[in-house]
């Protein structure tokens, strides 16, 4: 660069084009800059005061000490006290123990300082009403993240590297910015930064591929390797969009079509006539964080047991942070920790439950124990002939066609039981249910719940769920016939 003035000129018109490029903020938007008191974030926070008149935002700053470097570790936060006092920017602070948090886990500090920072933002954007957290990872970091991964082994997604905009709000407006560059805007602006020492520890991954690996192919393969790898993230990002973008327009169509009961599912015969494994892999992915929150990851190796399933040789899988996948009905079910103990409590076993008949369809069954009958068929709207007292449900919402060989429970009620009696799945108890409709105490034990999965979709001669009801789309219906039980 020829001068000072170029360089903080170049370096702000990039930064610029980035956040305008990449769709990263909005006018009056609220911006909180991480700053943890080194260069790039130093440069950060500079170029955002400099730039936050021009776009029409406001602008914070938080830093987080993580505790590790004791004192050194306080006059970080000194030094971010300072500056943000110097820039007339409000200054967000809080401790966190680091190394506890690695010990009680069982994890390295790079992760669980990772965990607590990206903790720390969210409090901060939700107490702060923010829109976004911008935090200072640059061109370099790219370069380091697609290498490491790449290492450790990845799929498309994990090529892209680091994601110039995330869900949560974090956005990365340095990214296109190489780490030499912001040293040298520093310089030219008269700014101080902190050194952490520990960036010289090769402990710890990143700093090895930073000082060591990326060095060595520079020398011996390709001087060029860091705009290398960030042209194959940029490349990677765009692939991997489309795809991620194609499977959430499919997932729409084959997850489990009534989005608010319990659990979150895709079905099996329809899984098995896609023939790009990683389409597979994306749909899987959508439904474990449906189910999980948006946070929520699987490792290849869950995955694979999840494809054991829908191949036939597994039946069930138990995956991180409780969440149970398994074969139900002709679905790949997604359950909750809390939800697959309460299936495993009143659908899977029948301890403690006065009656509990797995039932099928085109069959007549005679219940013992309360001397009623069932039978449940499917059929065709068109052709339906409706008897007096038949239940009718959607089976095309359930999931149940020609082909499958849906397995039905029909069960005593249990205390907690819930029905759903609204369309966007709100539920009821089934006792404040029988308390409105005046059935008399005595009787209510009698009356039985028809559950498929884990939903009750019916009460016989009492309620129907409300979202599994018929409607003007229904092309076929499951119409239940049971006798046995007076109000």
């Amino acid at each position: 660069m020829s001068n000072n003035t170029d360089i903080i000129e170049t370096v702000t018109q990039k930064v610029v084009d980035t956040i305008e490029k990449r769709g990263l903020l909005e006018n009056s938007a609220t911006v909180v800059a991480a700053l943890s008191g080194g260069a790039d974030s130093v440069c950060l926070l500079h170029v955002l005061n400099r730039i936050k008149n021009e776009k029409k935002f406001k602008l914070l700053a938080a830093h987080l000490n993580h505790m590790i470097r004791g004192a050194e570790a306080d006059d970080d936060q000194k030094f971010c006290e300072r500056l943000c006092a110097d820039l007339g920017v409000e200054l967000i602070t809080e401790n966190a123990d680091v190394p506890a948090l690695s010990r009680s886990l069982g994890i390295s500090e790079e992760e669980a300082g990772r965990r607590l920072r990206y903790d720390f933002f969210t409090r901060v954007m939700r107490e702060r009403k923010a829109d976004a957290t911008a935090t200072a990872h640059n061109m370099n970091d790219q370069a380091e993240t697609v290498l490491m991964r790449v290492v450790r082994g990845t799929g498309l997604s994990g090529l892209r590297g680091i994601r110039y905009k995330r869900d949560d709000g974090i956005i990365r407006p340095l990214l296109d910015v190489s780490r030499a560059e912001i040293e040298e805007y520093c310089a030219a602006a008269g700014l101080e930064f902190r050194t952490d020492s520990t960036n010289g520890d090769t402990r710890y991954t990143r700093n090895s591929v930073r000082l060591g690996l990326i060095p060595y192919i520079e020398k011996e393969f390709n001087p060029n390797i860091t705009a290398a790898l960030v042209n194959l993230a940029d490349s990677a990002g765009e692939d991997a969009d489309f795809m991620e973008g194609y499977a959430e327009r499919l997932y729409a169509r084959l997850r489990v079509p009534l989005p608010n009961i319990r659990y979150k599912g895709l079905h099996i015969e329809t899984l098995r006539t896609i023939s790009q494994k990683s389409i597979i892999t994306r749909l899987i992915m959508l439904c474990a964080k449906d189910a999980m929150g948006e946070d929520y990851s699987l490792e290849k190796k869950h995955i694979g047991l999840i494809f054991d399933i829908i191949d036939g040789r597994g039946s069930a899988a138990e995956l991180p942070k409780g969440l149970r996948v398994s074969e139900r009905y002709g679905w790949l079910e997604f359950l909750r920790p809390e939800e697959a103990e309460k299936v495993s409590r009143t659908l899977h076993s029948c301890n403690n439950i006065e009656f509990c008949v797995e039932v099928g369809t085109d069959k007549l069954y005679n219940i013992e124990k309360t001397g009623a009958e069932i039978s449940l068929t499917v059929i065709d709207k068109n052709a339906l002939a409706v008897n007096k007292g038949d239940i009718l449900l959607d089976a095309d919402k359930l999931g149940i066609t020609d082909e499958t060989d849906p397995r039905f429970t029909l069960r005593s009620r249990i205390a907690g039981d819930r029905i759903a009696v609204y369309k966007n799945g709100k539920t009821k108890k089934l006792k404040s249910l029988f308390i409105d409709r005046k059935i008399r105490r005595e009787n209510r034990e009698r009356i039985p719940v028809l559950c498929y999965g884990s939903e009750i979709i019916a009460v016989p001669g009492v309620r129907v769920s409300e979202i599994y009801k018929p409607d003007k789309h229904t092309k076929n219906y499951l119409v239940v016939r049971y006798e046995g039980h007076d109000n």
